[in-house]
């Protein structure tokens, strides 16, 4: 099998020849692994892992977006949604917080349709129809943050909580709003892909590590509808469609499946998320995608526990299918680098 069907029969909830690997790392990951491995392309580093899955994203060719350094010397970044992020450094990493958000005094409908949103328009597609050429036998991820979670970027989180209860039409606008956006970007996407995209991936995260973030029948009211909106668009165009959520989202996974919803990650170890009750619950009906903690054993374990880890993920979940192999976030700076090797290095 090549990487592209190998994930298209996991998708499928088929039995691969060998089960489908993804890597995701933040930037300062992705130089030291460079640097180990003395590489100079990321190719390599996906050749070392044996990586199924590549990204491809359009270029962003719109309005000139400030950039500036503030007063504490940090670089604060304008986005194309009008929020702006200020630069944060620590030790392991450098991170971008929300520091202006353009929709915080939003109360009605009549304010959300006076809100500049992004336009199509402003993207070149071409770098997917290059992608899909380059990587003919991998599978083609594409995605962008989903309506919520471009809401937090938007407006502030408790601020929009107390908008779906005290005007809950005007963050009905907001979402659908991003939706619309979202419906035309990704139909470009995919028409530039010329049937060669295999997955859809929004960005959404509707938990904490011990809860939802509101309750199932909000989800429902709010974000339900507008999920199958975007998943028909990705099975209209022959794509499966990949929801990712952080948190403890076991409570609407139902729901994810009854929308059509192809696959769910990242499988943060949070309740609700076991691997045993996921595949005694849903094995055939949607597939699993990472779980290999970020938060324990993979920056303070040693390599044969993550390798026993990656070993129960594959023998729980992958066993007819249905399951493709990640840690349950980007590896981030704490993670040492005989961990990463070790999730790669378990035969699969």
């Amino acid at each position: 099998m090549t990487s592209k069907e190998r994930v298209r029969a996991v998708m499928a909830h088929q039995k691969p020849d060998r089960i489908p690997a993804a890597f995701e790392a933040v930037h300062s990951v992705q130089e030291r692994l460079m640097k180990h491995y003395g590489f100079t392309s990321n190719d390599q580093l996906m050749e070392k892992f044996d990586i199924d899955i590549i990204p491809a994203a359009p270029k962003y060719i719109g309005p000139e977006l400030k950039s500036y350094i503030n007063e504490k010397g940090q670089r604060v970044q304008q986005t194309y949604w009008g929020y702006e992020q200020t630069e944060q450094k620590t030790d392991l990493d450098t991170y971008w917080s929300t520091t202006y958000f353009p929709l915080n005094d939003v109360e009605t409908v009549e304010d959300v349709n006076r809100a500049q949103f992004p336009d199509p328009d402003w993207f070149d597609y071409t770098p997917i129809t290059e992608a899909c050429e380059k990587y003919a036998d991998k599978a083609i991820i594409i995605g962008h943050p989903g309506p919520f979670q471009m809401v937090t970027f938007l407006i502030e989180m408790d601020r929009f909580f107390m908008l779906m209860i005290d005007e809950p039409e005007a963050a009905q606008r907001i979402l659908d709003r991003m939706v619309e956006f979202e419906l035309e970007y990704y139909k470009r996407c995919f028409e530039a892909g010329k049937g060669k995209v295999d997955i859809l991936r929004p960005h959404d995260d509707y938990g904490t590590q011990i809860s939802m973030l509101f309750s199932v029948d909000m989800w429902r009211e709010f974000f339900k509808e507008n999920t199958k909106k975007l998943v028909d668009l990705a099975h209209q165009y022959g794509a499966f469609y990949q929801q990712h959520s952080c948190g403890a989202v076991g409570p609407i996974i139902p729901d994810l499946i009854e929308c059509g919803v192809d696959a769910l990650e990242p499988l943060q170890k949070v309740v609700t998320l076991e691997p045993e009750v996921l595949a005694e619950q849903f094995e055939g009906k949607i597939t699993f995608h990472g779980g290999i903690d970020t938060q324990g054993i993979l920056p303070y374990g040693t390599a044969d526990e993550v390798r026993a880890e990656v070993k129960k993920y594959m023998e729980i979940l992958g066993k007819n299918g249905g399951y493709i192999l990640m840690a349950s976030q980007a590896f981030e700076g704490d993670v040492p680098i005989e961990n990463i090797e070790a999730v790669y290095s378990v035969e699969r």
